[in-house]
């Protein structure tokens, strides 16, 4: 098995492997097919960020409950569920969209429930990767490809969704993602876990709080998601109006530009897939963070289509390489009994943030007339936050390598 796949040797990871590639991809397309007919039918950066805002906030006030249900029942189980739901409601927006039956609200309310279903679902996709995994040497590469099934998706999907609302029409787009479902769904139910379901007795979410405040490395680790994930915030939820307004361009363009985007962050993915070690693993996210912070200052103001992707596809990659790495580094070092809830508090900092992003930075670009200026910002922020992480860095290094055993360096 190459070294970038050999998680895959795996038959158990290597199902759910192959089946999520084909479920996000889906996804992708919805989510693209969402924001164009968001910004066609209203024209607005603020109705923008607020379909961003509701798909994405019950990520940060719900997902302590899915981290809770995935520390208490079967993971499988509980991805199945949100599976089916999801898929329901993928066919039930195939359906508006071939009546023309879209609002607003319609669109608000349909993130809104598939944000509360990855709420529940997130938590326990991302503690299933262990369960999985019969050799717990290849833990990091697998949590990278599982990475790399999501960045494949943001690659392909959106040049799906360009192609198909351009060729055929909205409706499509949402029958794609509920298709896709069938190849998740099958997978799932075809793995067989490693080890039983060990049903505990209720363990409080404060207590995983409790571990990531008396745990420097972890604590910081968190953080930086967090951060991370309000800077990048823009890049999500302002493409259509690049792709319409600044590059005089359709639904296809749409799809190119976040092309660009999942091609940078397909690269950051094989590129933690091929790595053995954490050694160095604490340096490239200071390093992404600083690189990253600088792409979303030079696209702001940017005019010109061919300086406009390579911009996308540093800033893809700078994101990628940032939150993959703190997972990996997270995974390593929480403790078994407390996995499920330290990684809701994980997804609650991934995708819980990008909703107070998206909504501070759409009713910004609503007042100020213009959505440039808050790519800015988002550099600004997180150039600054590069440079306290090279202040603290020293620090958390010592803590992680005690707590690893002196094994790895981070």
């Amino acid at each position: 098995m190459n070294n970038t796949f050999r998680a895959l040797a795996g038959r158990d990871f290597r199902y759910y492997f192959f089946g999520q590639i084909v479920s996000l991809i889906g996804t992708w397309v919805q989510q693209v097919a969402l924001s164009w007919i968001a910004y066609r039918i209203t024209g607005s950066a603020l109705i923008l960020g607020l379909v961003a805002f509701s798909g994405q906030i019950p990520m940060l006030v719900a997902t302590p409950l899915g981290g809770f249900l995935a520390d208490q029942y079967s993971k499988r189980n509980i991805l199945l569920s949100t599976q089916v739901v999801e898929m329901l409601i993928a066919i039930m927006l195939s359906v508006i969209a071939w009546h023309q039956g879209f609002s607003p609200w319609i669109l608000i309310t349909a993130s809104a429930v598939l944000g509360l279903s990855g709420a529940m679902e997130m938590p326990s996709r991302q503690a299933f990767i262990t369960e999985i995994i019969h050799d717990r040497s290849v833990l990091s590469n697998a949590i990278a490809l599982n990475s790399l099934t999501f960045n494949s998706a943001r690659l392909v999907g959106p040049a799906v969704a360009g192609l198909t609302l351009a060729v055929f029409n909205e409706s499509t787009c949402f029958a794609i993602n509920a298709a896709s479902y069938i190849a998740a769904i099958y997978t799932l139910l075809a793995i067989h876990t490693v080890k039983p379901i060990r049903i505990r007795a209720a363990g409080s979410f404060f207590e995983a709080l409790t571990y990531l405040r008396q745990f420097q490395p972890a604590r910081w680790l968190v953080t930086t998601v967090a951060v991370t994930s309000i800077c990048v915030s823009p890049f999500m939820t302002f493409m259509p109006v690049y792709a319409k307004d600044i590059f005089s361009g359709g639904p296809d363009l749409l799809g190119t530009l976040l092309g660009a985007s999942g091609s940078g962050a397909l690269a950051a993915s094989i590129y933690l897939a091929n790595r053995k070690t954490l050694k160095g693993l604490g340096n490239r996210i200071v390093l992404a963070c600083l690189v990253g912070g600088i792409a979303s200052v030079a696209f702001a103001y940017n005019i010109f289509l061919t300086l406009a992707l390579p911009l996308l596809f540093i800033s893809g990659g700078t994101f990628i390489m940032i939150v993959t790495s703190c997972n990996i580094l997270l995974q390593s070092l929480v403790p078994e009994h407390l996995r499920g809830r330290v990684m809701a508090i994980y997804t609650m900092s991934f995708i819980g943030m990008l909703p107070l992003g998206s909504l501070v930075y759409g009713s910004l670009a609503h007042h100020i007339g213009s959505v440039k200026p808050v790519f800015v910002i988002a550099g600004v922020l997180s150039l600054s936050y590069g440079y306290i992480l090279i202040k603290v860095m020293p620090d958390l290094r010592q803590n992680a390598q005690q707590a690893l055993g002196g094994n790895n360096s981070s």
